[in-house]
């Protein structure tokens, strides 16, 4: 009987353990988990000194503080944070330039959630032209349905006042990008560095849903060795990593009035197509040419039901892709 429950302890103990291991390390949800509950569209207020991000544009970009209203169906929360300019391009080409947030790991720890921080905030460009915004959301929605892995984002209609009173006060759409580091701990993964890591091989499905994607959206913005608008993530299931792929601005689905071609690449316009395929032969992509088919309707009922676009931003994406399964159809590309 006393070796039977020597036993029985042995054996809860071990499973204890086991559970464990095997329990995830923070069950606290990120800020970005929160936004994205609820409401498809959310109401944010960034109020702060904002005339900043709109000085020596070519210098550093450095963190103001700023507070970040976000009102809900429901509810009002308010929070202190810092944001900066960010980005290369846009940054000096636009009016308004791209957004980083960044919530002090004090502030997220008392109201409940994980310490990951920081996020990009994609912003409009020049005024009036929300759309371009919308788009590229709609963008990195459409890679969503395709995969897992891949950014999460979150549409906003966002409000800016300025206590400088040097800029005016304005509103307009913008979305919030999932963080790298969430990214990867939502994958069960670590972010990997391309340059550090040499990488030499790939998962090749995400490489082939990528490219694929990538030719369908029109986008030549983008490098796998140098990581160039991808994250490496290696996934506790796979001894290779995976390529994800982000900013999409430069895409011909998007078709923003900066947009150009990679000057490397011999096409002219970014409505133009060109597959940047690494492969040994393109026939390995008729399985995915087939896989983007089935999924075909889902992307044009993304593009149709999407109400914040207005109709002929509408008709004008679905056009575009309707172009491509036109290339799928008759495997032009291949």
């Amino acid at each position: 009987m006393k070796y039977g429950l020597i036993l029985l302890t042995t054996f809860l103990c071990l499973a204890a353990c086991q559970s464990e291991k095997t329990k995830p390390k923070n069950l606290q949800p990120s800020i970005f988990d929160w936004l994205s509950t609820k409401e498809d569209l959310i109401t944010l207020e960034i109020k702060g000194d904002l005339k900043h991000l709109f000085v020596d544009r070519h210098g550093e970009d450095h963190y103001h503080p700023a507070t970040l209203k976000v009102v809900r169906e429901d509810s009002t929360h308010q929070y202190d944070l810092e944001i900066s300019r960010r980005g290369v391009t846009r940054k000096k080409i636009c009016d308004f330039p791209p957004i980083k947030l960044k919530f002090p790991k004090k502030t997220l720890a008392a109201n409940g959630f994980s310490n990951l921080n920081n996020y990009k905030l994609v912003t409009h460009c020049m005024e009036g032209e929300d759309d371009y915004v919308l788009k590229e959301y709609l963008t990195y929605k459409l890679f969503n349905q395709l995969t897992d892995k891949s950014f999460q984002v979150k549409l906003a209609k966002i409000r800016y006042i300025d206590e400088s009173g040097e800029v005016p006060d304005d509103e307009h759409y913008g979305f919030l990008i999932e963080g790298n580091k969430e990214l990867a701990k939502r994958l069960d993964g670590k972010l990997i560095d391309p340059e550090k890591y040499k990488i030499a091989r790939v998962d090749k499905e995400q490489y082939k849903n990528m490219v694929l994607f990538q030719y369908m959206i029109g986008n030549t913005d983008w490098n796998l060795s140098r990581g160039h608008n991808i994250k490496w993530v290696q996934t506790a299931t796979s001894d290779v990593p995976s390529p994800i792929p982000y900013d999409f601005d430069y895409c011909g689905l998007v078709n923003a009035p900066y947009a150009i071609p990679h000057p490397q690449i011999p096409i002219k316009h970014v409505r133009e197509r060109f597959l940047q395929w690494r492969g040994k032969n393109k026939t390995e992509l008729i399985p995915i040419c087939e896989k983007f088919k089935t999924q075909k309707a889902e992307f044009i009922q993304a593009c149709q039901g999407f109400e914040d676009l207005d109709a002929a931003s509408k008709a004008d994406m679905i056009s575009f892709l309707e172009t491509f399964f036109e290339d799928v159809e008759n495997k032009t590309f291949l």
